[in-house]
């Protein structure tokens, strides 16, 4: 009877503490959520200025971007983030705002959530940011919207 009961305990100790230390290591150092906030300041700077080089400067040189609504797309690479941009800035001039909502550690890469709203249109991004050179930059972002009833 001792020894089910001492697996049992063992099990739940286990089951506890594995959580735990996950949680740990999927923690952002607070220099890097701030370096990751500046990029998402920049980017939604570059929106707001319509400057499509200045906001696909913060996507790396392979990037992809997926815009999930009808007239949205998949973009790949930073050339074609840029044009898609020029586009959207011509027909839509964007009054971007943003919110964080949450950022975590994914080995050497930060997954990034968070919530945005510009005009009639909210939405969530998903981004994935990888390091370039001496920056993080968007590695992958995924967008989907939904029209806000005024």
């Amino acid at each position: 009877m001792k020894i089910p009961l001492l697996i049992i305990l063992t099990g739940l100790v286990i089951g506890f503490a594995l959580p735990t230390v996950a949680q740990d290591q999927k923690a952002v150092d607070p220099e890097v959520r701030q370096q990751i906030e500046s990029v998402g300041m920049r980017l939604g700077e570059a929106m707001n200025n319509h400057d499509a080089t200045a906001g696909a400067d913060v996507y790396t040189l392979d990037a992809i971007r997926v815009l999930d609504w009808t007239g949205g797309g998949t973009f790949v690479g930073r050339e074609a983030i840029e044009k898609d941009f020029a586009n959207h800035f011509a027909s839509f001039p964007p009054d971007v705002t943003g919110k964080l909502i949450q950022v975590y550690a994914i080995g050497d890469q930060i997954a990034e959530i968070s919530e945005w709203s510009s005009g009639a249109y909210m939405g969530y991004s998903s981004k994935i940011y990888a390091r370039d050179a001496d920056t993080w930059k968007i590695r992958l972002e995924y967008n989907i919207m939904a029209l806000v009833p005024r």
